[in-house]
């Protein structure tokens, strides 16, 4: 049986971690709920080979975050216009495609039927609906404004797939030329090297270094060809396994951090986000204690998510915002200067919202200067692989004419 590492919060508010044995997260997670505690996130640290088939294949699905934004804006619209909620879920597990999703639907269902709240049913399902997302439903469903609350997920979710959207944009052309490169690579060492080859070996004459180097990755795809494929799909699936892992996340937020071009891009992002996800938890009524802890497991900067927490216990003992964020060291002058403002004026989700508005505009001007960066280093880069092509191909034909000369 899989084991899960979990991290919660009692009634009390005080964080608890530690791990337990279930067959799903969403078991998991309804023990851990039925014990009294709210569930903060659930990691699996240990699983049993299944011979289930079809659990494989749907521990395999994902509800892709444009379907949930789909799925908040109709149930906010069907909410909002007097339908009762399972009225309501119902008609949309119906309409919707995905299957893992339509299960989902079907078991909350069941579970609000029998007396649950829709927080506590969704909350079973923590890889299908975001802590951000069970907590602002929490939160509306206890102020009676459900409808609002999933508004302001969808405003969140849409504010996030536009920022994806744009960096997509914004690395789409280098990656094209990346991939035409490789294969274009990939046909030269596969199809036309072994010709030149068979040439080269009638004469006595040396080949050149470069010329060496691609008969010998040639002879490497010919006979170990199995073991480059399965390292081409393993070590990917491997790394992405790993950056998952806390440790993985540790290292490769620090990579981040010291990539010339994109580590200011990824700073101003998580600045965004967190004073975005916080206006819109702090508008939806939830305590700021919670509204840090939750926002803190959104962000995908381990840095700023640890100070964040460091926060938090500074914010326990009595020191103000402001302070606390200013003595953790990792946010910016601007940050400190609307917080301490907004705090002082009880305006912090107006000052919050111009922090998100100023980051926006930098990282819309960062995204679109990508390409003026990426393209010279691109261009170099294909320079010297087609310069060690060109000698490959070339240096044994001009070394065979000087030999017939």
């Amino acid at each position: 049986m899989p084991t899960f590492k979990y991290r919660v919060r009692d009634k009390t508010g005080k964080a608890i971690a530690g791990t337990i044995d279930a067959p799903t997260p969403q078991v998991a997670g309804d023990q851990l709920y039925n014990l009294g505690y709210l569930p903060i996130s659930i990691e699996e640290i240990g699983e049993a080979i299944s011979l289930d088939l079809s659990d494989l294949w749907r521990r395999f699905q994902k509800v892709k975050l444009e379907e949930l934004l789909v799925f908040s804006q109709q149930l906010s619209t069907l909410y909002k216009a007097g339908l009762p909620l399972l009225t309501g879920l119902r008609s949309l597990r119906e309409q919707t495609e995905n299957k893992k999703l339509k299960l989902v639907l079907e078991d909350i269902g069941r579970q609000i039927e029998g007396g649950s709240t829709l927080f506590a049913a969704m909350s079973r399902y923590p890889d299908v609906f975001p802590f951000v997302y069970v907590n602002m439903v929490r939160a509306g469903e206890t102020s009676g404004m459900l409808g609002e609350s999933l508004d302001r997920f969808v405003t969140l979710a849409d504010r996030e797939m536009r920022t994806r959207q744009k960096v997509g944009e914004a690395t789409r052309y280098p990656k094209i030329v990346i991939v035409t490169l490789i294969l274009a690579i990939l046909v030269l060492i596969i199809k036309v090297i072994p010709t030149f080859a068979e040439v080269f070996a009638r004469f006595n004459t040396p080949l050149p270094l470069p010329t060496r180097i691609l008969i010998g990755i040639n002879t490497l795809f010919v006979h170990y060809w199995h073991v480059i494929l399965g390292a081409f799909f393993v070590i990917p699936f491997m790394i992405m396994r790993y950056i998952k892992t806390d440790r993985g996340k540790y290292y490769w937020n620090k990579l981040q951090a010291h990539i010339p071009v994109f580590s200011p891009l990824f700073l101003k992002i998580a600045l965004s986000r967190f004073a975005y996800t916080f206006v819109m938890l702090n508008q939806s009524g939830i305590p700021i204690l919670q509204t840090l802890e939750i926002t803190s497991s959104t962000l995908n900067n381990i840095d700023l998510s640890k100070s964040i927490e460091e926060i938090i216990r500074k914010i326990r003992e009595g020191r103000s915002l402001t302070d606390a964020m200013r003595e953790s060291g990792k946010f910016t002058p601007l940050v400190l200067q609307m917080v301490s403002v907004g705090e002082s004026s009880g305006t912090l989700d107006q000052m919050l919202m111009r922090i998100t508005e100023h980051y926006d505009q930098e990282v819309e001007s960062a995204i679109k200067k990508l390409s003026t960066y990426i393209e010279p280093m691109l261009i170099g880069f294909m320079a010297i692989v087609v310069l060690f092509l060109a000698l490959a191909v070339f240096m044994p034909w001009w070394n065979m004419a000087s030999l017939f000369k």
